[in-house]
């Protein structure tokens, strides 16, 4: 779980994303670029085998994931690695189904969404690699080639694109939840710009910036009474 804050209190959607993954068998570790250096804390709790590890605010997600991966190189045999982050308000309902649909015999990756923005790409807020592949030549090369980018468009092209990009290339199989045109976004963020319909297709999360962002203030009063509406939650508490 890759996590960025300013300040050390967590929200409840850390909390429990946290709880239901390890309720679904997953060891979940947090890498946290936190900018406060006060200790993190969780007011909603945290499963009590959560693993906290904290390093400076430099390389966004793919920096995380491959800072976890360096300091603990056992994971990349897994059978299941789920690389996630924090960019969710949610899960407002249970999320068994894809859980278990991540970790189920099949592709080599999965991801809930694909989007065709700059090039078709499985974002990467939510990343399932099985059968111990991340140990394999191409992955490790992979994640130890991840450096600081100036910015988050030039992570988007050499990572998160470059994920599909390298799937693709050395003959890994994907799946996806769900693709951008199924959404209603042929070409835009289907995270953004359809979630209402990522929502309907089973995915029980909302992204957090459609909430905080100036460029979304309608999309978010009309996201926050859709979810109150839908599952009873007020997004302000999340």
């Amino acid at each position: 779980m890759a996590q960025f804050s300013v300040g050390p209190i967590q929200p409840r959607s850390l909390s429990e994303y946290l709880r239901r993954l390890d309720a679904a068998g997953y060891a979940t570790v947090v890498i946290s670029t936190c900018e406060s250096a006060e200790p993190l804390e969780f007011p909603a709790g945290v499963p009590e085998d959560t693993l906290i590890v904290r390093r400076p605010n430099l390389g966004y997600d793919f920096g995380s994931w491959a800072t976890a991966l360096g300091c603990f190189p056992e994971l990349r045999h897994a059978e299941t690695v789920l690389l996630t982050n924090d960019s969710l308000l949610g899960p407002f309902a249970p999320i068994d189904e894809l859980l278990e649909w991540a970790a189920e015999p099949g592709p080599d990756i999965r991801g809930l969404t694909a989007s065709y923005q700059f090039a078709y790409h499985i974002q990467s807020y939510f990343l399932a690699f099985r059968g111990g592949i991340l140990a394999d030549r191409p992955w490790r090369d992979f994640f130890n080639a991840v450096r600081v980018e100036r910015g988050k468009d030039e992570v988007v092209r050499s990572y998160e694109i470059g994920v599909s990009r390298t799937s693709f290339s050395e003959c890994y199989s994907t799946e996806v939840w769900v693709t951008g045109p199924e959404v209603g976004v042929p070409y835009g963020n289907p995270t953004v710009d359809g979630w209402k319909n990522l929502i309907e297709s089973g995915l029980p999360f909302l992204k957090r910036t459609i909430m905080t962002h100036p460029s979304t203030q309608a999309e978010a009063a009309e996201a926050a009474q859709y979810i109150r509406r839908r599952f009873g939650a007020d997004v302000d508490e999340w």
